[in-house]
């Protein structure tokens, strides 16, 4: 599983901050609808009962020869026990080869 922590806003809203690795941003939306998500904005945002993802895209990683696309995925959720529950369901998706 990938790793994740649940850390706290400057309001004290709980929320969950990924770096993807080699996983286009169409494939994480379609791993946020198969989790209970509805797409709000195409590739963007993508809201759920409870929870809300943006994500965003970001520069590749370049290891010698090698590029890794790279994308960011932001979390936020009404408690923790929302996000628990949904990163449960998602991390497993998200862990991808060569990332």
């Amino acid at each position: 599983m990938i790793p994740w922590r649940i850390e706290r806003d400057e309001n004290g809203a709980p929320f969950v901050h990924i770096e993807l690795r080699s996983v286009p941003l169409w494939l994480a939306e379609s791993y946020l609808l198969k989790t209970g998500g509805e797409v709000i904005e195409k590739e963007r945002l993508v809201r759920g009962d409870g929870w809300q993802a943006r994500l965003t895209p970001g520069e590749p990683v370049h290891l010698g020869s090698l590029r890794i696309g790279r994308h960011y995925l932001d979390i936020s959720g009404e408690n923790e026990a929302v996000l628990k529950k949904l990163m449960s369901q998602l991390g497993w998706r998200l862990m991808r080869g060569g990332g």
